[in-house]
């Protein structure tokens, strides 16, 4: 072994602490860096030569590798962690939206507002027959009825801003998913096999993190280097290529159904969480069904405010009316669902009284509405309308575009009815308070805000008996089987309850999310974070090396200046 190998040695000394040094600094220089996994140096000795026979020297140090330590598995509950915690986020922020719409328990919500109409029909039996009262049993139906209108048109705008939020969601995850494809290359390309490229690789697993705030994926890695991105078990990067995302849109009886599909295939994407997911989820289960459970509560107050109303008989009668639904085929039973009616009527009767104006003769008629099924001759449009025209003075018959058409034999001739046991007055529109079949539509009746004397508080034909008004303030709490025996007041509150719940489920949901995420972080922290002091003595360490390696050779220098004055 000569001077010139231990030059080799002081070299290799160098070389190896000033790379140390850079790795050290590196990490310091990234400490604050999002998404910065911590380096460290592998060093080894170089091999030894044989100076003489069983004897061995070394020849200096080599740098091995440079180290990124990163733990996988860890990395991947982390992902799991961020899109559990940015779907609870996502549905929570719906659901406080869906909240803030309803306002329950404040003065202005649907509970008050319906209070608020039976009120007026109360005050309406103590005087039934004040038209002041009468008017403001109508102002208070539509603002109830308007409402509810504006109500079902949040909840619409609810829906369309979660539509435009999964657009944005699928657009930044398709966007996400062709940069990871992009880097893919490019760190195979760097690699060739070999190796790491930490700077690359810590790139990568960012888009990753961010991919996830969208969909709960899990990552494959290819001997390449490139990953492939899975959702569930349907690839979305395969062979490190992107396999693209697509939202899907398509009308089912009327109503719009969205799904985020593999743009190369259709797949469907069954994600779970992620803000992709759990937009998904929350419009089928919070927006629509709040939309179906308001949409059923209109109907059923539609519904029993026009059963009651229908019976009873305001200050005037009709010579003529029309009922306010049509039938779309007038030879079909009644209550067949084909019919088309939007209310369950059903087997019955009802009295259709005939009064006769200038003598004050009435005579009651019992009509028959045959629903039970049995015999094959349930009772169609037509066939009620033929009843009613058996009735002397007068005249029933089918609209061209179905509707049920009553009307008296002369001016002479007056109608009202009561005692409707099938439901079918207030199923065909005949005598009611309320149009419209669900939230959208229902509205006070233009016949009503028209004409305050229909407005039915009377039963038994007396003017100043207020029966009807009192059998609808009883509707307020009245328990009904349509509503599973549960007042109009109660199914509301019901559904407001469970919607509380739900928010309250989904806040704790997302805080303990929250939580486990910042755990999984602290650990990622802890397995790939930069310790300041831990790195401070590294840096020291090598910066002693290398004066020592420095010092070394300046000794060897010192050597070899002897050597050659000698010379």
């Amino acid at each position: 072994m000569g001077l010139g190998s231990s030059l080799q040695i002081g070299r290799t000394g160098l070389a190896a602490s000033q790379a140390a040094i850079e790795v050290a600094g590196n990490n310091l220089a990234n400490i604050a860096t999002r998404g910065y996994h911590r380096q460290s140096i592998s060093l080894a000795p170089e091999r030894s030569q044989e100076i003489q026979q069983g004897v061995f020297s070394g020849r200096g140090v080599s740098v091995q590798q440079i180290l990124r330590h990163v733990d996988e598995a860890l990395e991947g509950r982390v992902r799991n962690g961020i899109a559990n915690q940015a779907g609870s986020a996502a549905r929570e922020e719906v659901l406080k939206q869906i909240e803030a719409l309803e306002n329950e328990f404040s003065d202005v919500d649907l509970s008050s507002h319906l209070n608020t109409f039976f009120n007026a029909w109360s005050e309406l039996a103590n005087n039934p027959a004040d038209n002041s009262l009468r008017s403001v049993v109508v102002q208070e139906g539509t603002t109830l009825t308007q409402f509810i209108q504006t109500l079902k048109h949040g909840l619409a705008d609810v829906r369309q801003g979660v539509d435009k939020s999964l657009d944005g969601a699928v657009a930044a995850a398709n966007d996400l998913l062709n940069r990871i494809a992009n880097i893919n290359d490019h760190i195979v390309a760097r690699e060739g096999g070999h190796g790491h490229a930490p700077s690359l690789r810590d790139e990568r697993g960012i888009m990753l993190a961010e991919l996830a705030e969208y969909l709960d994926i899990s990552t494959n890695e290819h001997r390449s280097g490139a990953v492939d991105v899975f959702v569930g078990s349907l690839p979305v990067i395969l062979n490190g290529e992107s396999r693209g995302l697509e939202i899907k849109r398509r009308s089912i009886e009327g109503d719009l159904q969205i799904s985020v599909v593999v743009a190369d295939d259709d797949s469907a994407i069954k994600s779970t969480s992620g803000r992709i997911g759990s937009l998904l989820t929350s419009r089928a289960i919070d927006v629509n069904d709040g939309i179906d459970v308001l949409d059923a509560f209109a109907n059923d107050l539609i519904f029993q405010v026009n059963r009651v109303h229908s019976q009873g008989q305001g200050l005037e009668h009709y010579d003529q009316l029309a009922g306010t639904y049509r039938v779309f085929d007038t030879t079909m039973a009644l209550n067949d669902v084909d019919a088309g009616l939007k209310f369950d009527i059903g087997h019955g009767s009802f009295h259709l009284h005939v009064t006769q104006r200038s003598t004050g003769q009435r005579v009651t008629h019992t009509v028959t509405v045959d629903l039970d099924g049995i015999g094959g001759n349930d009772t169609t449009l037509d066939d009620l309308a033929l009843a009613i025209s058996a009735v002397p003075n007068v005249t029933g018959s089918v609209t061209t575009d179905g509707r049920l058409d009553i009307a008296t034999n002369g001016n002479d001739f007056q109608v009202s009815f009561s005692d409707d046991s099938s439901g079918v007055l207030a199923g065909l529109g005949i005598n009611t308070f309320l149009t419209g079949v669900n939230a959208t539509d229902i509205a006070v009746s233009e016949g009503i805000r028209t004409n305050l004397h229909r407005v039915a508080a009377a039963q038994g034909h007396d003017l100043s008996d207020n029966g009807n008004a009192l059998a609808m303030v009883a509707l307020r709490t009245q328990p009904l089987s349509a509503l599973n025996n549960l007042s109009l007041s109660e199914a509301w509150t019901t559904h407001v309850a469970e919607y509380a719940t739900r928010l309250s489920q989904v806040s704790g949901q997302r805080n303990a999310d929250t939580i486990v995420r910042e755990s999984l972080e602290a650990q990622q922290q802890q397995t790939s974070g930069v310790n300041a002091d831990e790195e401070a003595i590294n840096l020291l360490t090598f910066q002693r090396t290398y004066q020592g390696s420095a010092r070394f050779l300046q000794v060897v220098d010192e050597l070899i200046d002897t050597l050659l004055a000698l010379l």
